[in-house]
């Protein structure tokens, strides 16, 4: 991870630390300046412009309502006596 090899840990790494700022806030970005140069570094290549863009060609729902969290949350699901 954040060496001079792009590795599949970088990519894993990139996909929940470019939501840093809308998980830990704003400034999370500045106390963490070796995370944002990662971000930064992946965000520059194309294959992650193309896993952004697939966003625009599915429709996501973003309620959490019941039906939602049973699909996320089946293993709590109550099961009918």
């Amino acid at each position: 991870m954040v060496g001079d090899t792009y590795t599949i840990v970088d990519m894993d790494v990139w996909g929940w630390a470019r939501m840093m700022p809308f998980v830990m806030g704003e400034d999370a970005v500045a106390k963490y300046p070796n995370v944002k140069r990662l971000v930064d570094e992946i965000m520059a290549r194309p294959a992650a412009a193309k896993a952004i863009a697939l966003k625009d060609s599915f429709k996501f729902k973003a309620e959490m309502d019941d039906e939602a969290r049973g699909n996320m949350f089946r293993h709590m699901k109550v099961k009918a006596a």
